[in-house]
């Protein structure tokens, strides 16, 4: 069900003018009580084992839905959001890059005005606490998000907003002091229809699961980003051309009609930019990896991972200007590597 406009809920005016003075939009305020079943159903998922080798998933399962673990005494979480989008294509023959790690990385942009938000909440209140955080939690701030009446959960497990789609990042303040709720009305921010499989059809490993999970194990922006071991071989060719993360599910949603062009010199100014020839990340050394690369999302994954998916994607490709690079990994000290160039250079013809 689409939307026939744009929704924001009336969120209380006080707390949207710091958000504004930030650089930010308010987009709910969620109640911060637990949520026993959420829990669960959370916990289900970590027994299925979909969160592969990201352990640490299972540490934030006490807090996944319960932001007191955070913030003791917490009563409201103020819910914000900011536009990546932007339009653009890597070059034919280069590996792509997911759109929100182009230029900055987000937590610097987002967390650092979030935290300036919650010090204004804190002049302004100082008999409560504030803590703004983006990413950087145990809390599931897609959850809290849709709670308040910020979007609502996609087929493809993103948070959908009926202004922004779903290309933006999430934070979020955590208070000590009470907003009323502002809770989601599925008839202004749209649901995904019944008969719509975009964005299963498109993911080419599988990772979505239609009851709206998915699995980490087989997502493309896990194993290039998170996943730390080598890439499993049948999930190889189905990697296509991505060296870090994936759009896919987000290319083909049909919400994306209204997405916001984002205004943030900080993702506009391209650091990584839409795609990088695997060539140059084959040949590259820690020094000149951090050089080109540093304060984008980039520095999480590290060379060996990204030299780990160039092998990839230079063997996907049959990129004649990676052979010699791969064939000097075919011959290093590094067991993952050596594999992953000696298979990357079998797909050439």
């Amino acid at each position: 069900m689409m939307p026939q406009s744009s929704y924001f809920p009336a969120v209380p005016a006080d707390v949207a003018a710091i958000f504004q003075d930030v650089g930010l939009q308010l987009l709910g305020v969620a109640d911060a009580g637990p949520d026993a079943a959420a829990t669960a159903r959370y916990q289900s998922w970590l027994r299925a084992g979909r969160h592969g080798d990201m352990k640490w998933l299972e540490r934030h399962a006490e807090g996944k839905y319960d932001p007191s673990h955070m913030l003791p005494g917490c009563r409201s979480v103020l819910i914000s959001g900011l536009s990546y989008y932007q339009p653009g294509s890597c070059e034919s023959g280069q590996g792509r890059i997911a759109r929100y790690a182009w230029g900055r990385d987000y937590h610097k942009v987002l967390g650092n005005r979030l935290r300036k938000a919650a010090r204004m909440l804190r002049e302004n209140y100082p008999a409560e606490a504030f803590k703004g955080y983006t990413d950087a939690l145990p809390l599931d701030e897609r959850y809290y998000a849709c709670a308040g009446g910020g979007g609502f959960i996609g087929r493809n497990t993103l948070l959908i907003h009926s202004a922004l789609g779903s290309w933006f990042v999430i934070g979020e303040v955590l208070s000590t002091r009470h907003w009323a709720a502002t809770p989601l009305v599925e008839a202004k921010h749209g649901a995904c229809p019944s008969g719509c499989r975009k964005c299963l059809d498109i993911c080419p490993t599988g990772a979505l699961i239609r009851s709206g999970e998915i699995d980490a194990r087989l997502c493309i922006s896990y194993l290039t980003i998170e996943h730390k071991g080598p890439i499993p071989l049948a999930l190889r060719k189905p990697m296509g051309t991505w060296l870090f993360g994936c759009d896919l599910c987000q290319d083909v949603c049909p919400f994306q009609l209204r997405k916001q062009l984002t205004k943030e010199d900080d993702f506009l100014a391209w650091r990584a930019g839409p795609g990088i020839w695997p060539s140059k990340i084959l040949k590259m050394d820690e020094n000149a990896f951090a050089k080109r690369f540093s304060g984008t999302p980039l520095m999480r994954t590290g060379l060996w991972r990204m030299q780990r998916n160039a092998c990839i994607v230079a063997g996907n490709l049959q990129d004649t200007a990676s052979i010699a690079a791969l064939e000097q990994l075919r011959n290093g000290s590094d067991a993952i590597l050596r594999e992953h160039a000696a298979w990357a250079l079998d797909q050439y013809a």
